[in-house]
């Protein structure tokens, strides 16, 4: 379980998406790799899994959810996410959540 409960607790933390990859790496087989704390849209959830992450969990999203209108609330804020979801897959050109890796996330080139 990858988590900095929101990078609240110290301003220089690294993120679960920075770390994310170099765990994946390491342990992608060997163990399921959950993820959370910032993940608000479906771009968000797709670059995570692109990077290994087997499995995310929202929490505040389902939570603004049911605060606006209760379990229909929450149950909208997920077909949002999965909305988002597809589009997101749609516009990379990937068929299916289980199509993604690496190869679909560009990183920035470095001038070494």
């Amino acid at each position: 379980m990858l988590s900095n409960h929101g990078g609240r607790q110290l301003d220089g933390a690294v993120s679960t998406l920075e770390v994310l990859p170099e765990i994946a790496r390491a342990h992608k087989g060997s163990l399921s790799i959950l993820i959370d704390s910032g993940f608000r849209r479906g771009s968000d959830i797709a670059k995570a899994l692109a990077l290994g992450a087997d499995a995310l969990l929202l929490g505040r999203t389902t939570l603004y959810g049911v605060a606006a209108a209760g379990e229909t609330g929450a149950a909208r804020a997920l077909a949002i996410i999965r909305t988002e979801i597809d589009r997101v897959l749609s516009l990379i050109g990937c068929p299916a959540v289980s199509d993604l890796g690496p190869d679909f996330i560009a990183t920035p080139r470095r001038d070494d």
